[in-house]
């Protein structure tokens, strides 16, 4: 069997554990937090920002420890701080020491989550990429599907938010160790093979061209500044930061408008676990369409699921309501998060992906990280969250025309390297 596949359930599992697990049960964790330490919600919405910016910030460094020391051991030096990060938590008894440790909950997920897991399957995949890479994102919805409806459960269960705290570290810790016992960053590594096809075993009949492939990708690596220099990547950047904004706003106010509503507690947890199943539905069929259909049309779709479920929020009176905004909003979501890096990787190649990938979440998370201090303080001043959904929703529908315009990048010189492979449609 191909080894791709063993790191592929590998990487799946770290970041079932990490982002899907930490992410989803702190933001489940968080009302019953500010319960017991008795903090406003604007508080405890900033430690949520502080998760978030420090977290994009890091993804710089992750790159640099992976071209360094290689993601194996960039992602299990990200085990050892995240749980570092999650034990402060646990014994946490102000707002600085919530502050500094949620700090380091963020570093440590960047380390152990999203760029090392995405260098290596980008590594490891190419005819199979976008499969690849929506099969990984989903795992941070199967992590919410299971993880904030536990956490909500385990914390009614023992009265006490601290013992979520436990459970996180447990998890980040395990994610560690399944990441020096099986990844390795190259096929070549295994002795193996991109895609487990030996090239020179790969043969053309004589006078006959290869298929073209239906979806764009690049066979030439662009250099990190010449990617930067193209509109395509910011085009993409601004649609992955849209959806970040609205995910985060989501994960981090629902919970507290449907208890505003009415909604018991359990129910309101349930509703993120809703949002998780069906996000980590919408990420395997990008990844499963992405191979085939142009990725871009699975991200504009995503994008406007998204801001159509955040409209219904504001109406989410009954359980049912909530679940079906739910399901809108995560398979929008799932969606566009997985067509975000399956079109960058094949605009612009796998051997600088880090790099880009990383430039790519310190923007998206660094705007994402202002939303749950805005939505917040909105909520404290007006005591209503409706205006920050409607602008949310409406902002979110601008990147989608653009992405549906957006062409393959060129070379400087106006045409495409020869080494580039377009789609015939375009």
């Amino acid at each position: 069997m191909f080894y791709g596949w063993v790191i592929l359930a590998a990487l799946c599992t770290i970041y079932f554990l990490s982002l899907g697990t930490v992410f989803y049960g702190f933001a489940a964790n968080m009302p019953e937090m500010i319960k017991g330490m008795g903090w406003t919600r604007a508080e405890a919405s900033l430690g949520f920002s502080i998760l978030l910016l420090v977290l994009g910030l890091s993804g710089v460094a992750a790159a640099a420890l992976i071209r360094r020391f290689g993601a194996r051991w960039t992602m299990a030096t990200g085990s050892i701080i995240g749980a570092v990060g999650t034990i402060g938590c646990y014994f946490m008894d102000s707002l600085l020491q919530y502050y500094l440790s949620i700090g380091l909950v963020g570093l440590g997920l960047a380390l152990l989550g999203n760029v090392p897991g995405m260098q290596v399957l980008t590594s490891w995949f190419a005819r199979k990429r976008a499969l690849a890479i929506g099969i990984f994102m989903s795992m941070g919805g199967v992590g919410a599907f299971v993880a904030a409806p536990a956490i909500s459960l385990l914390v009614q269960t023992t009265g006490n938010w601290r013992d979520a705290w436990l459970a996180m570290t447990g998890a980040t810790v395990v994610g560690g160790v399944i990441a020096v016992l099986v990844v390795r960053d190259t096929p070549e590594h295994r002795g193996m093979f991109i895609d487990g096809v030996d090239p020179s075993m790969v043969s053309t009949p004589s006078g006959s061209a290869p298929s073209p492939r239906r979806v764009y990708q690049t066979l030439t690596s662009w250099e990190t500044r010449h990617a930067l220099g193209s509109l395509p990547f910011w085009i993409t950047v601004s649609a992955a930061a849209a959806t970040v904004i609205g995910g985060v706003t989501f994960n981090s106010q629902s919970g507290y408008h449907l208890r505003d509503l009415g909604i018991s507690p359990v129910t309101a947890g349930s509703a993120i676990g809703v949002f998780g199943m069906f996000a980590a539905a919408g990420s395997w069929l990008a990844g499963y369409l992405g191979d085939r259909f142009d990725p871009r049309y699975m991200l504009a779709t995503g994008l406007a699921m998204q801001s159509m479920a955040l409209i219904i929020l504001i109406y989410a009176y009954t359980p049912q309501i909530a679940f079906t905004l739910a399901a809108i909003f995560g398979f929008g979501n799932g969606m566009a998060l997985a067509a975000s890096p399956a079109l960058q990787v094949n605009f612009y190649g796998a051997r600088n992906y880090a790099a880009l990938i990383s430039i790519h979440g310190l923007v998206v998370t660094g705007s994402a990280t202002l939303a749950p201090i805005l939505a917040g303080s909105m909520f404290v001043m007006i005591g209503s969250y409706t205006p920050w959904f409607v602008l949310i929703a409406m902002s979110g529908l601008i990147p989608v025309s653009l992405v549906l315009r957006m062409r393959p990048p060129v070379a400087s010189g106006g045409a495409p390297p020869r080494s580039l492979r377009r789609s015939p449609c375009q």
